[in-house]
């Protein structure tokens, strides 16, 4: 998977290059910051609007996680219905033209079809206050965020499960040049799973020594973290980047997963208008303070490509690769690949339909006691979610499903599951 994955960025990086240096004109470099037009076709979007106040209003209908770019569904969303209601509410205040404040809320309700969550459990939250300074050169987005909700985990945990988020932090750019941008992102978080809230039963992640469930709060942490990148158009229609990451992770209940991730990565971004690409790949090490198994090393990165099939239809490749946390027993961690295929016809114009196929892989770096043969081997899980649907968009409404096959399996023969599966969304706006 690592050798393909560098191969098809290498190719790929050649073919945006070359075709760039042939292409004929230039395109106009964006004299404001990436972050101002998203603000502005905000503040046009806004339902209500008085003096300086902006609100923009929502009502939503969604399986749980089904905005995720790699969408699986988990276990609970195979066993019935298993979606949730939110009312994403959010007011902008402009008292200045390049000063603007936001505070976002989304109530959320969660509806489980025999789950064992009672009410209280389905209720959740987001609440996020946003600070956006636009200078001359330099754009500030201080903002901080606390979020108690359910979420679709659908790596190894395989489960919906409640998580609490608070996060405080700044992102922003710096425009160097006409050709030269700095994107820069530092934050402190924290991420615990409450015991007083749904917690799923048992994980993806398997037993303990006792046979017991291995406890999900396990994942219980903070991060800090920092990533600079830079990007320059250097040619007229392709932009080289150049990115680097710093995290730091403390886990209160399993003090041997603290470690420290470092990360560098080149890249390109590529748009030619009929067909858009976006690639970064590059070494990582998570290292762990306390000795045990090895530390990671490897590639990780994404990439994504868009393309034009004619008039009506487009066609969408992406796929990723990084590392994530693991609680199964004897791990610290295991690596994450995803793919996803997907096209979309429009058949009229408010009517699409689509066909996606997402593909994902576990992989787990050490030995353990298989407990389908009794032998020792390294644990991998394989997971594909194969769907039909299609999306229809009104003036005050947009919405859609897809229907397919799910499929996960595994060498170590846990927690496989197979079957048709039914995902929607339907988002309201007055």
């Amino acid at each position: 998977m690592r050798g393909l994955l560098l191969r098809l960025f290498v190719a790929a990086a050649c073919l945006a290059i070359g075709s760039s240096a042939i292409a004929q004109g230039t395109r106009t470099r964006e004299r404001t910051f990436e972050a101002s037009e998203t603000l502005a076709a905000d503040l046009r979007r806004a339902r209500i609007h008085t003096g300086p106040f902006y609100l923009l209003s929502y009502l939503q209908f969604s399986d749980l996680g089904y905005e995720n770019e790699f969408f699986f569904p988990t276990s609970e969303q195979g066993g019935g219905l298993s979606f949730a209601i939110s009312a994403p509410q959010k007011l902008y205040f402009v008292p200045a033209k390049k000063t603007i404040y936001s505070v976002t809320f989304i109530p959320e309700y969660a509806i489980f079809s025999g789950s064992s969550a009672n009410a209280s459990n389905a209720w959740g939250y987001l609440v996020r206050g946003d600070a956006h300074y636009l200078l001359n050169h330099l754009y500030i987005n201080a903002y901080a965020t606390q979020a108690n909700k359910l979420q679709a985990l659908s790596g190894e945990i395989n489960r919906v499960a409640t998580q609490r988020e608070e996060t405080v932090g700044a992102t922003g750019e710096v425009r160097y040049s006409s050709k030269t941008h700095a994107f820069y992102t530092v934050s402190g978080r924290r991420f615990t799973y409450p015991g007083s809230r749904f917690q799923p039963s048992d994980t993806g992640a398997g037993v303990d020594f006792t046979g017991a469930p291995i406890n999900i709060a396990e994942l219980d942490r903070r991060e800090r973290n920092a990533r600079l990148s830079v990007l320059h158009h250097t040619f007229p229609l392709t932009s080289l980047t150049l990115a680097t990451e710093w995290n730091r992770y403390t886990f209160p209940n399993a003090t041997d997963k603290n470690s420290t991730r470092r990360y560098a990565a080149p890249g390109f971004l590529y748009d030619s208008g009929r067909t858009t690409m976006k690639a970064e790949a590059g070494p990582a090490v998570l290292h762990f303070e306390v000795p045990g198994s090895p530390d990671f090393r490897g590639v990780v990165g994404h990439a994504s490509l868009g393309h034009h099939l004619g008039a009506k239809s487009n066609l969408t490749l992406a796929a990723d690769r990084d590392v994530d946390f693991s609680i199964a027993l004897a791990e610290r961690y295991y690596t994450a690949d995803r793919a996803l295929f997907a096209i979309d016809r429009q058949a009229t114009r408010r009517l699409t339909l689509r066909f996606s196929s997402t593909y994902g892989r576990d992989v787990y770096p050490a030995l353990t006691l298989n407990p389908a043969n009794a032998a020792l081997a390294r644990r991998v899980d394989d997971f594909s979610f194969t769907a039909v649907g299609w999306r229809y968009t009104m003036r005050h409404a947009r919405g859609g499903f897809d229907i397919g096959y799910y499929r996960r399996r595994s060498n170590f023969d846990i927690d496989e599951q197979s079957g048709i599966r039914l995902a929607i969304a339907l988002s309201l706006s007055p």
